[in-house]
């Protein structure tokens, strides 16, 4: 674990994913797809995602080793997710290894499925102390969290966005300075961040690498034109519960988006041919009330903090396990093995987003004052990913 677990006390899809996606799309993951729309980003996982059920597959950790002797707390979580979704399964872990880890001293009353509080209203809720705690999918809320709009995913697998996140989040002094303020004046705190899958292309023509995939596209379905723009496709705009009908009837030949809600929504009985695009989301920050936390003691903050950090580990095997399960579910349904990009090509596609994202970013920053901020932020993230990035010009 990178953090300490005596250290003190996070978005991002689904309305179809947990924040991922690179192209208009869902919050699962952050992706472009999920920033805009909401796939797996950290609001509602589609109820049949595939995923490796709690406790099992390579995420599965067995147990709490740290024990604490902790007076009694009830904690008040409110989820847009439903306990079958991948996100459930990743909360009901985090409520399973704090009461092993305080033996049920600390439990967690969980609100399910947006009963309380929808994807809207879930950092109002959190800030304002009507609950303990959400698992904040931020891409909706970037207005008031302006420090979150750096490009929410990131090159490598699964681990690397988590890592990346880490980094900024918690782990880098100066990004992290200015991330955990800005959380702070609005009276929240983060604990973690959860993974949340692969991004990947999906078109109704054959296509071998990126280049022929822009190629052969003559309308690309995406709410997100920026990053597509800049890759030279031509982009009609596409929300995600239009994708599968808009395929289907030929007013698009290709989109992006979260792997999961694109399987979800079983995309591969229009679109033949896929592509992982190289780039893997996080998200949905396990997020306390500030002034809740600071009530709590040293140790039931430390029993809290040591539970979000094992379901962190165990998200990020509990998403490599999903990854695979949708990839077999697309090969099955159309007969065709996934294309894999060179190293070029997801370069070239990461290129793409990061500039998109950047410049976002900085616009959203600079309208409240934030710019130099932001730009501090960008350059780690730049780094971080391996991305040569110039600032820009004024």
């Amino acid at each position: 674990m990178k953090r300490r677990v005596l250290s003190l006390l996070l978005a991002s899809a689904m309305s179809v994913s947990l924040l991922a996606g690179c192209g208009g799309g869902s919050d699962s993951g952050d992706g472009a797809a999920t920033e805009e729309s909401g796939a797996p980003t950290g609001d509602t996982a589609p109820a049949d995602e595939s995923a490796a059920p709690a406790g099992e597959g390579s995420g599965d950790t067995e147990a709490a080793a740290d024990t604490f002797d902790v007076e009694p707390y009830e904690i008040q979580f409110s989820t847009t997710f439903n306990e079958n979704e991948t996100g459930g399964q990743i909360i009901s872990y985090f409520i399973d290894q704090l009461d092993q880890m305080t033996d049920g001293n600390m439990t967690v009353n969980v609100s399910w499925g947006g009963t309380l509080f929808d994807t809207q209203g879930e950092l109002e809720a959190v800030s304002s102390g009507s609950v303990d705690m959400v698992a904040l999918g931020h891409m909706p809320h970037l207005d008031e969290l302006n420090y979150l709009s750096f490009p929410g995913f990131a090159p490598g697998g699964t681990q690397q966005a988590l890592d990346y996140f880490n980094d900024l989040i918690f782990d880098n002094a100066e990004t992290s300075a200015l991330i955990q303020e800005e959380a702070e004046q609005i009276g929240i705190k983060y604990l973690n961040v959860i993974a949340g899958g692969a991004n990947a292309f999906c078109a109704k023509y054959e296509f071998t690498d990126l280049q022929s995939m822009i190629d052969g596209s003559s309308a690309f379905g995406n709410m997100d034109a920026a990053i597509f723009e800049n890759l030279g496709l031509q982009v009609t705009a596409t929300a995600p519960p239009d994708t599968y009908d808009a395929l289907q009837r030929g007013l698009i030949d290709s989109t992006q988006m979260a792997l999961a809600p694109m399987v979800a929504m079983s995309w591969q009985d229009v679109a033949k041919y896929w592509a992982l695009d190289g780039t893997y989301t996080a998200g949905n920050m396990f997020t306390f009330n500030l002034n809740n936390w600071n009530a709590l003691s040293a140790d039931q903050q430390a029993a809290v903090q040591a539970a979000a950090d094992a379901t962190e580990e165990y998200s990020a095997g509990l998403y490599d396990d999903a990854i695979a399960s949708d990839i077999q579910t697309v090969v099955d349904a159309t007969g065709n093995e996934f294309v894999e990009f060179s190293q070029e090509d997801i370069d070239k596609f990461w290129a793409a987003c990061f500039e998109a994202k950047a410049q976002a970013a900085l616009d959203t920053c600079s309208a409240n004052e934030k710019e130099e901020g932001m730009i501090t932020i960008l350059k780690e993230a730049a780094s971080f990913t391996g991305y040569d990035w110039e600032v820009p010009a004024d």
